[in-house]
């Protein structure tokens, strides 16, 4: 199972009906691999009421104009994370008529959904993402090898595949001290 097949899950294992007889209203998301994530915050969870969103997710500003990371934006109209490859240099400078930017949102792994929102979203079929990795693997003499190029295709599915099937989403940014992933922090030597 990939993480963007979790709504499906709780549906086909019965744990939606099971949340909803218990009288819960919203499902926090996140990534394991962010050390600083504020797991319970009553502000993001207040505001996400009070704007009667189904869908909330955090994001900081992304300093670096051209650093390789995906950003929130819209398209066609919905909500969507956008691949850095995709940002030219016009988007990269876009503003809206208070001349904060546009894609410059990035996206920390934490999101708040209603109930409602992962019983749509279960009934979508997200789009499988493919990446090319250098995997480790036992080879023919039972050694441990690991190779110095890409060896492996990986399938998958986003959580955030889900947001552009829904007319919008509160973007809530935080300061950059509440997102240390802990996966970037590995490849960096």
């Amino acid at each position: 199972m990939e993480i963007g097949d979790i709504y499906k899950s709780l549906l086909s294992h019965g744990i939606i009906e099971k949340m909803k007889a218990h009288g819960v209203k919203w499902i926090f998301i996140c990534g394991i691999d962010n050390i600083l994530l504020k797991i319970v915050d009553p502000l993001f969870l207040g505001i996400s009421i009070h704007k009667n969103t189904q869908i909330s997710s955090k994001s900081i500003f992304k300093e670096e104009a051209f650093s390789p990371e995906c950003v929130f934006g819209k398209l066609n109209g919905n909500p969507s994370i956008i691949d850095y490859n995709l940002i030219t240099e016009e988007l990269t400078y876009a503003t809206d008529d208070n001349g904060n930017f546009l894609y410059r949102d990035l996206n920390v792994l934490s999101h708040l959904l209603t109930i409602d929102a992962i019983e749509k979203a279960s009934t979508f079929d997200l789009p499988y993402h493919r990446t090319f990795k250098k995997n480790t693997f036992i080879n023919d003499e039972g050694m441990k090898q690991v190779p110095e190029d890409n060896n492996s295709f990986k399938f998958e599915t986003f959580i955030f595949d889900a947001f552009s099937f829904f007319d919008d989403l509160l973007l809530f940014r935080v300061n950059k001290d509440e997102f240390a992933p802990i996966k970037a922090l590995t490849r960096i030597k």
